[in-house]
């Protein structure tokens, strides 16, 4: 059995009391400034994880907890008809932390407590769940709006859902959800060291009746630090969530690496895959690129399977955002009628404070599964450092960033003599890239070709593509070593001005070595 720190719980019960007995006088603040000040206190004591709840979790499987039904009628904030609503997570399979939820009213934080009220256990009459539900606790929780639909008759749907460490998932209008977001990124580069740190308490500012935006706080808690967090959700077409987080070291901290904005994403295999493990589906992916920018400078790099692990960096002096994107919105290309991927949602991440000078993180696991998440993207400061104060905007989207006016990638194709025997062809690598929406030039293209590595290249082929109103560029690279990677990289100019986003490609070993 663990043994808890009566004076971290001290600190916040005490905090939480004054809060609630002080009235109108914190009620302009909203729930950000008392969630500083708790963050900082927490930081002072030691870490102590959230215990578990006394439940046997582990008799609710997969299949009872999908019928596990919330009661649509009980969302909360329904009754009083308000444009946000919640809908709250019951405990089961490795949802076995509780989370503390707060109403934030007239600056009061009000609890709201765990019911069997909010479930159906109907289809799972066997567990006999009402049984436990003195020992159970709330394990996150869904925002609803209308997405932006201003139709008396739109229906409530769901918007944002936390549920496990701190991870959460959003959608924009016609999406389903595919990737997830996390709150920070702990050592996650660092075999055996990460930390996974965790929203363990949530206050929901109460929305007025013609809100357009919720604004709710967040407590993270883990080993080496404490952050406060505030959100400004903005549900639409695509949904927008300003994030501000202030962070408290603690003093026997031991991260080495902070991550920022952290996405979480799959990639099992896609059009530029060596194989696709005898899948009926043609590409399998929550997202297919990254994309960065930087001022007017944009990279776009392919997402591809990796033989076990790889971990590359991307220095950027001063980052104008990044995302894990799913530009692929063709059924065809998936024929998954029960995943959707062609409705996956990218997430952009936009600074909305200077972050300085740092890098953006791509990190990649092999999987032979669709389930599993094999995928993570961060941003981070170099050396170490500890970024203090965040604000950041996250937006779940259908489409690239409106800013992005240049030309995009919108396929990308490798090939080499494991499937090609033409002759000559040995030790070589060929790319067929495809772009559209280029701005309108006079002239003809060139192609502006760089290789960060050991490697020949010839020169570009470049042939319209009225198939995608675009251009396709078959590229050719001899790498001289496969111990090594060797990055490639392709722009369409006009000559003197860039009509493309720069695409980049880490040359996987299974490709290099294929013959």
């Amino acid at each position: 059995m663990k043994v808890f720190s009566k004076s971290r719980y001290l600190v916040q019960a005490l905090s939480l009391f004054s809060l609630i007995f002080a009235g109108s006088a914190v009620a302009d603040e909203g729930c950000y400034a008392y969630v500083q000040k708790l963050a900082e206190q927490t930081a002072q004591t030691s870490y102590v994880q959230t215990p578990m709840l006394q439940v046997d979790t582990g008799r609710i499987t997969y299949d009872h907890y999908q019928r596990i039904r919330f009661r649509g009628e009980q969302t909360f904030w329904r009754k009083e008809n308000l444009p946000f609503q919640l809908e709250f997570m019951h405990p089961g399979m490795h949802f076995i932390r509780p989370i503390q939820l707060y109403s934030w009213e007239n600056g009061q934080a009000l609890p709201i407590k765990f019911s069997s009220d909010y479930f159906d256990y109907r289809e799972v009459k066997d567990l006999n769940l009402e049984q436990d539900v003195a020992r159970m606790g709330f394990t996150g929780f869904r925002i609803l709006s209308k997405l932006g639909r201003t139709a008396k008759t739109s229906a409530m749907n769901e918007t944002l859902v936390f549920q496990g460490a701190s991870y959460f998932r959003g959608l924009g209008q016609d999406q389903t959800y595919g990737l997830s977001a996390r709150g920070l990124a702990i050592n996650t580069s660092i075999e055996g060291k990460e930390e996974f740190p965790e929203y363990t308490q949530f206050w929901l500012e109460k929305p007025s009746k013609n809100a357009d935006s919720l604004v709710f706080c967040a407590l993270l808690d883990s080993v080496s630090l404490t952050g406060a967090s505030r959100f400004v959700l903005k549900p639409g077409k695509a949904t927008d969530l300003e994030v501000e987080t202030k962070t408290f070291l603690r003093a026997n901290s031991t991260a080495t690496e902070i991550g920022v904005a952290p996405l979480t994403s799959m990639f099992f295999h896609g059009e530029n895959s060596t194989q696709s493990y005898g899948d009926y589906r043609p590409e399998v992916h929550d997202s297919d690129g990254l994309l960065i920018q930087q001022d007017n400078n944009w990279i776009w790099q392919a997402l591809a399977e990796v033989p076990y692990f790889t971990l590359q960096t991307t220095p950027v002096a001063k980052l104008s955002g990044f995302g894990l994107m799913q530009r692929d919105r063709e059924f065809e290309h998936y024929q998954d009628l029960e995943a959707h991927y062609h409705q996956r949602p990218s997430v952009w991440v936009e600074p909305l404070n200077d972050w300085g000078q740092g890098a953006i993180r791509l990190l990649r696991l092999h999987t032979e599964s669709d389930i599993v998440d094999n995928v993570v993207a961060y941003w981070t400061v170099p050396n170490g450092k500890q970024p203090q104060d965040l604000k950041y905007r996250l937006s779940w989207r259908s489409e690239d960033p409106a800013e992005h006016q240049l030309g995009k990638v919108i396929a990308t194709r490798a090939t080499n003599r494991a499937v090609d025997g033409l002759p000559d062809h040995q030790g070589q690598i060929r790319f067929i890239v495809d772009f559209n929406q280029l701005p309108k030039f006079k002239g003809s293209l060139k192609a502006m070709v760089s290789v960060d590595g050991s490697a020949d290249t010839k020169p570009v082929i470049i042939q319209e593509n009225p198939h995608i109103k675009g251009w396709r560029v078959i590229a050719q690279i001899y790498p001289k070593t496969c111990e090594k990677p060797t990055f490639f990289s392709i722009q369409l100019t006009d000559g003197r001005n860039p009509l493309t986003e720069m695409w980049s490609y880490p040359i996987p070993k299974d490709l290099c070595t294929a013959q």
